[in-house]
């Protein structure tokens, strides 16, 4: 059970996320865990907030996944980690009542452009200027219209929030830093 291949961590996150400072983390959309484990074991985490419903998403048909296996399988990884904290909720959920801040955060959950839009604004408001933000799935299209693909939320986030971001990378995935806050 695997949400991305180690691969795939390693082209994007080695790439984009430098090895020296502390990580507080949040994580919208989590599944099996997977970029958790690795920011685990090759970042100097001392924080990871991971929020997901574990309960699937609009833009696919999840009929054939076992939502209460997945969790399982997450909760068997990292029960007795000290430093990882699940919330078990939809991210507007999450955000109503977030008041920590984080340097770096990764945004793979709902994938319909306006949540994409949403879950992005509202994370950047918790991000610390010099933090990063990466949005998985930037090139990802379901073949159902703009509406279902994340892109265009986050570009609308983009070009919202350009006076304040450097950006990274824009290829499958978007990597921002936040170089100015009010």
């Amino acid at each position: 059970m695997s949400n991305f291949p180690v691969w795939f961590q390693d082209w994007f996150f080695d790439r984009n996320l430098p090895k020296d400072r502390e990580y507080r983390v949040l994580q919208i959309g989590t599944y099996t865990g997977d970029a958790t484990e690795w920011l685990l074991n090759n970042r100097n985490v001392v924080l990871i907030d991971d929020v997901d419903t574990w309960e699937g998403s609009l833009e696919l048909a999840h009929e054939t996944i076992n939502f209460s296996e997945v969790e399982a399988y997450y909760d068997s990884r990292f029960k007795e980690d000290s430093r990882v904290v699940k919330y078990k909720m939809t991210s507007n959920e999450f955000f109503k009542n977030n008041a920590k801040k984080y340097n770096f955060i990764l945004i793979d959950g709902d994938h319909t452009a306006s949540q994409t839009a949403i879950d992005g604004l509202n994370a950047f408001q918790c991000l610390e200027v010099g933090g990063i933000m990466a949005f998985d799935d930037y090139e990802w299209n379901l073949g159902k219209g703009s509406f279902y693909n994340p892109k265009d939320g986050i570009n609308a986030v983009l070009n919202i929030a350009n006076d304040y971001i450097r950006v990274i990378e824009l290829s499958y995935q978007a990597w921002i830093e936040k170089v100015y806050e009010d």
